[in-house]
């Protein structure tokens, strides 16, 4: 018995290193999903992987930016597999800049794909889980939702926001059965890490070195947080935002004392 058996899951940014890994702990779990992404070859070739394996899934392309879209592959999931018990609002871009020269553009854009497609997700879903008596949220927020940095305002701004709205639809929903967390990873191996890491102002090695285990996270290991959450066994937890970062946020390094090694 999985731990999710006999349900159906939605995961936007599906074909990305923490969806893909989670839609595969989901099927392993027993859950029946839907990968919704825009990048339809990625999309697919998980998919084919995921029924390879003896799963049930299907791949649906989807802006999340466009409540359109959302509804209808919502809806697709339902459709298909006869109900909906976990949304999973996953699906991120990044830009930045500092706040005075900021893109207008990018900035509407940023907050389109991680704060509004959270709740264009949770308006499709939600109906659908008072119907069957309840369902699980889960979004994916981040450290920088809980703190900042210089030049990162439209995707600190988002994934603030996400973590105050999920705490909003845990309050209106919980007494229909519906719970909605964040998670809020650190430093993951997933080609944004790579992006940042790109930018060339700080090294892998020294950004794994700012985590308490002094290495990053795996998308794996986010991954069985999404699980957890999303399963009956977190079934007190709501209105959470829950870091797993690696003991990335746990201190501030002022005195220079090195870590035992």
């Amino acid at each position: 018995m999985g731990s999710l058996d006999g349900k159906v899951a939605w995961v936007s940014g599906g074909s990305g290193g923490i969806g893909s890994a989670t839609l595969r702990r989901f099927v392993t779990e027993g859950a029946a999903v839907v990968c919704s992404d825009i990048d339809d070859e990625g999309g697919e070739k998980l998919v084919a992987e995921l029924r390879s394996a003896g799963g049930r899934a299907i791949y649906s392309h989807c802006d999340v930016s466009s409540l359109d879209q959302v509804k209808a592959s919502v809806d697709l999931a339902v459709s298909e597999f006869g109900r909906l018990d976990v949304l999973f609002n996953n699906a991120a871009t990044s830009t930045g800049g500092y706040v005075a020269d900021l893109d207008a553009e990018g900035w509407d854009h940023s907050l389109r794909v991680m704060l509004t497609a959270a709740l264009y997700g949770m308006k499709a879903a939600i109906p659908y889980m008072i119907e069957q008596g309840g369902g699980s949220i889960v979004s994916t927020s981040s450290i920088y939702g809980l703190v900042s940095n210089a030049g990162n305002a439209p995707y600190s701004t988002a994934k603030a926001g996400l973590i105050n709205l999920t705490r909003t639809a845990a309050l209106d929903y919980g007494r229909k059965g519906i719970r909605a967390n964040c998670i809020c990873p650190g430093a993951v191996e997933t080609p944004m890490l790579d992006a940042v890491v790109g930018m060339g102002l700080k090294s892998r090695e020294a950004i794994a070195d700012m985590h308490a285990l002094g290495r990053t996270i795996l998308p794996e290991e986010v991954a069985s947080l999404v699980l957890f959450l999303a399963s009956d066994e977190s079934s007190a937890i709501t209105g959470q935002a829950i870091p797993v970062d690696g003991g990335l946020l746990a201190g501030c390094d002022l005195t220079g004392v090195p870590p035992l090694s």
